[in-house]
């Protein structure tokens, strides 16, 4: 089968690693797959997360990794795309977010080619009514179809990305102890967490809020770390202050090893449809304090999860202080549902039955 996956996001979270693998995986299962993405930074980046998440055996002969050239965002996208589809003839067209589906999807309509999309957000009529099929990668989002929409419909959870996985346990003690002398934090300081783009939804700003409401006088031997790039980098910035306990570290190659180096994760979301780098958390056996969001409360059932709802700061606090007074401990958890082998069967069922629905519609 020839796949043409496309993301033209900016910066490489948990749905842009989720395409990289998703299309990686299916190359390596002898698929001819393209991947479209939003410039040369990402062009460049996308092979070594690739590697990452497959060891040794690099990334797989049968994917090409493709940019947008510069021109192209000067109104000039739906050409580029078009020529591209022209190009490269996919069986099936998967897009990854809004960008995507506007810019490619919508052309591979144009030229009679099937349109599929992952759900890594919500459906939006305008740019997935008219799509062939869409993967919903929680519950909720399949509620909240129109009952209107003609597409195929699957449920396919997210997985634990393979990168994460393989990296969390080459984590050396030194990178660890390297990583928390570099927040100022010993032996007996709780580092709070959290990876994510810093935007509205994440709730990055409610984090810094409650971490200072909770630990007032600056000298407690509490610290929080916020790994990730956005918008609301300035408006986070000025909630900081001056508290030299909070570290923006930006986007990090290396997030495994930040992972190992936290205590808490604190996921203050505001709204969140899946939480990739929640399952990333508990592979790394932190203790969670997370927002009653939709994805979340599905997925994750452990006892041991200090709840609160997305506008409670008070419970936030509350929790925060709880962890502080638990120490520095570890959870397992139980990670059966986020294993990749059954969503990549899954979604190449689709794949073929969205195929077989058009075949039998032109019939």
């Amino acid at each position: 089968m020839k796949i043409l996956h496309a993301i033209l996001s900016q910066g490489f979270y948990g749905s842009e690693r989720y395409c990289g693998e998703l299309a990686s995986a299916q190359a390596r299962a002898g698929h001819e797959v393209a991947l479209l993405v939003r410039d040369a930074a990402a062009e460049q980046t996308l092979p070594e997360m690739i590697a990452a998440a497959w060891g040794t055996d690099g990334v797989p002969a049968t994917i090409r990794i493709l940019s947008l050239p510069r021109w192209a965002s000067l109104g000039l996208g739906g050409f580029t795309a078009r020529r591209l589809l022209t190009e490269l003839k996919p069986d099936i067209v998967h897009t990854h977010l809004g960008q995507a589906a506007r810019r490619v999807g919508r052309e591979a309509e144009k030229l009679g080619i099937p349109h599929v999309a992952t759900l890594h957000t919500g459906f939006d009529q305008a740019d997935h009514g008219r799509c062939d099929g869409v993967i919903c990668i929680a519950s909720w989002q399949r509620k909240a179809l129109p009952a209107d929409f003609a597409g195929t419909v699957a449920l396919v959870a997210n997985w634990l990305p393979l990168s994460i996985s393989r990296a969390l346990p080459r984590v050396e003690p030194e990178d660890i102890e390297a990583l928390r002398a570099d927040w100022l934090a010993d032996e007996r300081t709780i580092v709070f967490g959290c990876a994510g783009r810093l935007m509205p939804e994440k709730g990055m700003d409610r984090l810094i809020r409650c971490f200072r409401a909770a630990f007032p006088l600056g000298a407690e031997p509490v610290r929080v770390v916020i790994a990730g790039e956005g918008p609301m980098r300035e408006d986070i910035e000025e909630l900081c202050g001056r508290d030299a306990r909070v570290f923006l570290v930006g986007m990090q190659s290396d997030i495994a090893a930040v992972y190992r180096a936290i205590d808490v994760y604190v996921s203050a979301a505001r709204f969140e449809p899946f939480g990739i780098a929640i399952v990333e958390a508990m592979a790394a056996r932190l203790p969670l304090i997370l927002t009653r969001t939709d994805g979340p409360r599905e997925f994750v059932t452990d006892p041991h999860v200090r709840w609160t709802d997305p506008d409670d700061e008070e419970m936030l606090v509350d929790h925060m202080h709880a962890a502080v007074a638990a120490g520095r401990e570890r959870h397992t958890y139980d990670l059966a549902m986020f294993a990749p082998e059954k969503a990549l069967v899954a979604i190449e069922g689709f794949y073929r039955q969205v195929l077989a629905k058009r075949s039998r519609a032109a019939e």
